[in-house]
């Protein structure tokens, strides 16, 4: 205990001295920990009870393990949640210690766990720390420098479920690339838990997605994979000709999509629910549906997600929105990978009265091969009739991007190539016209340095 508890304190103290001089405190601290007291993941266990939930996957996991923390805390719980999205081992340690941390002399128990955990480094967690469940998103193409292609990330997700070998498996039944999971694993069905849409209806919403589909193979014949419905990307009704199918949900979903919100009707053990979600985009829904099943499966009452739902805030950069002093709105996003950018474009398709910022960064944690860029569908901003302004270190490739999307090149702005991303951000809200709206769309090093700085633009241009 004695140096159990100094660690945490340690975790603590290094926050602190980072907050003062402005860095992010979200990783750091865990790294400074586990050279400290490398059994820190595994100890730490003697102070968080049940349920633990491992939220990874390509897309969605900190909305999800957000939306899942706040259906948690409505029921009482005191939750362990990362909810900035720092999700390697460093993150996840980050993240525990700050909420041990209960005083000098204190080490404070907490109910229970929603961790996301990046899917290259789920096993690094999962060999010290013991999960009830882990809740799988989807698989996309993303980082391929980092990650490789999907198979890699599959492998490792798999490898740190063997290690967890009592671990309950809640998976997206629509995305064909996870039922390898299903089949390498080779467990008894009752270790696995579905979630899906049966049916989607659009309201003044785009109806056609342009999401670029992964090519593929059936885990038991190797044949492509067809369908009888797609939503987007490889998610939908798939089927292969040798027999193999979608597992039928045992969470099902039909939703009506609006632009700022999504209705869920859902079904789960001939139960039905109507659930109201704030938030804009089909892939909003999925990690919606994905945090409901996991408050199903776990025992949460319906009026207590429902209650949840109604209070969730995005996380920063998942569609958050800041009024601005000249009577618009400034609304961030998140881009990282070909379909989730696509998504995003698709809900910004028809978009009015308003300019865009992009910020493109290479840095490790963006990945450093940009290409994803060119397999987005940034073909869908051709009609964009205002400014659009690109920066980030790769603000030159993404003015170019848009040129060949077909953008109007007058209407293309770039800014010198910096990751000081904010400095476009605030050229943007410059030029701004009154009531007119801003988007900002950016990787993942650029929504961190305008996290770091937000406080500062609210104060220059926030509304009062």
């Amino acid at each position: 205990m004695p140096k159990f508890l100094e660690a945490v304190k340690l975790s603590n103290k290094v926050s602190k001295a980072l907050k003062f001089f402005n860095f992010e405190a979200t990783s750091f601290p865990g790294k400074v920990v586990q050279k400290f007291y490398p059994n820190f993941l595994t100890e730490c266990s003697e102070y968080i009870g049940h349920p633990r939930f491992a939220i990874t996957g390509t897309n969605g996991k900190t909305t999800t393990s957000g939306i899942l923390s706040e259906i948690l805390d409505k029921k009482g719980l005191k939750i362990i949640n990362n909810k900035l999205g720092a999700n390697m081992p460093n993150g996840v340690v980050t993240a525990i210690a700050k909420s041990l941390y209960g005083g000098d002399n204190n080490v404070r128990k907490m109910d229970g766990a929603v961790l996301e955990c990046d899917e290259a480094y789920f096993s690094t967690v999962s060999n010290k720390f013991v999960f009830d469940y882990i809740l799988i998103t989807n698989l996309f193409r993303d980082q391929l420098d980092r990650y490789g292609e999907m198979d890699i990330a599959r492998r490792k997700i798999i490898k740190g479920i063997e290690l967890n070998p009592d671990i309950k498996i809640i998976l997206n039944a629509d995305d064909p690339s996870l039922s390898e999971i299903t089949e390498k694993l080779n467990y008894n069905d009752d270790k696995f838990i579905y979630f899906g849409f049966e049916n989607i209806e659009y309201i003044n919403y785009e109806k056609t997605s342009n999401s670029p589909k992964e090519t593929i193979s059936c885990p038991k014949c190797n044949e492509n994979i067809l369908y009888t419905k797609r939503f987007y990307a490889q998610l939908g009704a798939w089927y292969c000709r040798c027999g193999n199918k979608r597992k039928t949900p045992d969470v099902k979903a039909n939703a009506i999509v609006y632009p700022d919100k999504t209705i869920l009707n859902v079904t789960y053990k001939n139960e039905k629910f109507e659930f109201k979600v704030n938030l804009s985009g089909l892939y909003n829904a999925y990690n919606a549906l994905g945090a409901i099943a996991a408050a199903l499966v776990s025992g949460v009452e319906q009026n207590i997600i429902e209650e949840a739902l109604n209070s969730y805030s995005p996380v920063f950069g998942r569609h958050q929105k800041v009024k601005l002093n000249n009577g618009g709105v400034m609304t961030i996003h998140l881009i990282k990978n070909p379909v989730g950018a696509s998504e995003v474009l698709r809900g910004l398709k028809n978009l009015k009265n308003s300019r865009m910022v992009i910020a493109i960064n290479d840095n490790y944690a963006d990945g450093r091969d940009v290409s994803w860029l060119w397999d987005a569908d940034f073909e869908s901003l051709s009609d964009f009739s205002n400014v659009i302004y690109t920066t980030g270190i790769r603000s030159y490739d993404m003015s170019l991007r848009l040129k060949y999307a077909n953008v109007n090149p007058i209407l293309i702005e770039t800014f010198d190539s910096t990751d000081k991303v904010t400095i476009g951000i605030e050229a943007a809200i410059e030029e701004l016209n009154e009531n007119e709206n801003l988007v900002v769309l950016t990787t993942y090093t650029g929504l961190l340095e305008i996290n770091k700085n937000i406080n500062k633009l609210i104060k220059k241009y926030g509304a009062n």
